[in-house]
Formats: structure tokens, sequence, C-alpha cells
């Protein structure tokens, strides 16, 4: 699986040849191959939509990927903002019932997310502060842990809203070099900012997504934070 922001223009990118393989080693270009099995999603207001997103295939390691658009997760038939929504009322205290209530959700289906996300929650909250360092923040200030520390699902929601908001602030544009006069016998280049900005490349490059408009900076909350977990928020994402 893959995520895309725009899915037409992710289409295109693929159709021109102008997207690579994501899995290690292959080096190969994805083609545009089918549509993935369709499947009907709710959304936040109540509204469904059909989802059927495109397939890719490898050229030369005939792996296939679904493109799945930032909005959705896979195999869920709700979207990432109902998801959300349950995900951040259990984490400030309500139980999984009153959740799911709240996002009008089957009490069981919501304790399955409940679930799986305590049950990732190492490996979501070590992803969550990797990026937040990258931004040059801490989760949290420094002192007294906050009360979620240690309790694994308000952990994982508080850790990923920190490296989204880490994200927004410093890793979303290009690191541009302020204006200033170049000292006599100097080069003018910034090697410090471009440092940064490699640095600020590769960690987007990591997010293993199809973006050819550079969208995904503008991008916010839980779309966002399925973005930066590589769809991996409920199940390990396409790396396990």
């Amino acid at each position: 699986m893959i995520t895309v922001v725009d899915p037409d223009a992710a289409r295109v990118a693929v159709a021109a040849g102008a997207v690579a393989c994501p899995r290690p080693g292959c080096g190969g270009r994805l083609r545009v191959w089918s549509k993935a099995r369709a499947r009907r999603v709710r959304r936040r207001d109540g509204t469904e939509v059909r989802l059927r997103p495109d397939r890719a295939r490898c050229r030369v390691c005939r792996g296939s990927h679904v493109l799945l658009p930032a909005g959705y997760l896979p195999r869920r038939g709700y979207d990432v903002h109902v998801i959300g929504a349950a995900l951040l009322a259990a984490a400030q205290g309500a139980g999984y019932r009153r959740a799911a209530a709240a996002v009008g959700v089957p009490a069981s289906t919501v304790r399955g997310w409940l679930t799986s996300v305590a049950t990732r929650s190492a490996t979501l909250v070590a992803g969550a502060l990797e990026l937040t360092r990258a931004a040059g923040l801490d989760s949290y200030p420094p002192g007294r842990a906050p009360v979620w520390a240690g309790r694994a699902l308000p952990e994982a929601v508080a850790a990923l809203g920190s490296a989204a908001r880490g994200y927004v602030l410093a890793l979303a544009r290009p690191i541009r070099a302020p204006l200033r006069a170049v000292p006599a016998g100097g080069t003018g280049i910034d090697y410090l900012r471009l440092i940064a900005e490699r640095h600020r490349r590769a960690i987007h490059a990591g997010f293993g997504v199809i973006d050819p408009g550079g969208l995904v900076a503008d991008q916010r909350g839980w779309p966002l934070i399925n973005v930066l977990t590589r769809g991996g928020l409920l199940t390990p994402g396409p790396d396990g």
C-alpha cells in the first residue's frame, strides 16, 4: 500500500513512469495496473463514499501496490477522521462505549481500534518522537512528565499530535536561506541550510507517499498523521 495525497496527480505520475517501486532494493518503476476492490467507507459527516483506489504494479519485481488516498486507512470501513475522533475521545478519558457513541460506530469496532493503537503504542511513539526531534521540538516540556505518560493509548495519541505539529512548523516547507550580504572571499553558500534541507527531503521520502504536487505540506490533522505513519495507525505499514 502507498499513500497518495492527490489520486489524479498520482495516477498521472505513475502512468508517466515517474514513481519508483517502494520495495527496498528493487529500483523498478510502477505502472498503472488495475483498480483495488471497491468498498463503502463512512465519513465523519455520516455520508458514505464508494472507495475504489488505483492499483499499480512494478515493471521489475511485479509487485502490486494499492494507491490509497491519505484520508483512508487500509481495510477499514470508516475514514481517518472518524477513527481519529474515536481515538482522541478515548485518549481524553472516554471509555470505548462513549467514544463509539460520539462517532456513531459500533462499540466493538471502536474497542478494536483502541486495542490496535494501544498494542502498537511503542512503535507509534518511537516514530513520532523521531519526527518531533527532527523538527527541533520536545514532545512535552522538561520537568515532570504529563499525566498520560506511560499510558499506551493516550501517549500514542499525544505523541502523534506532537509529531504532526512539528512537521507543520518545521518540516512541511523547503528550508530557505535568509537574504544576507556575502563577506569578501565567501562563497555565499549556506552549507548548514543545504544539509538541513537534504535531511528534510529524506524525511519526506521516508513517508512513502506519492505527492507530485507537494500537497502533503498542506495536510493537517488525522490525514497528516496517516501520512506520517505510512497508513499504519491501526496496523503495521508497508515496512512492517
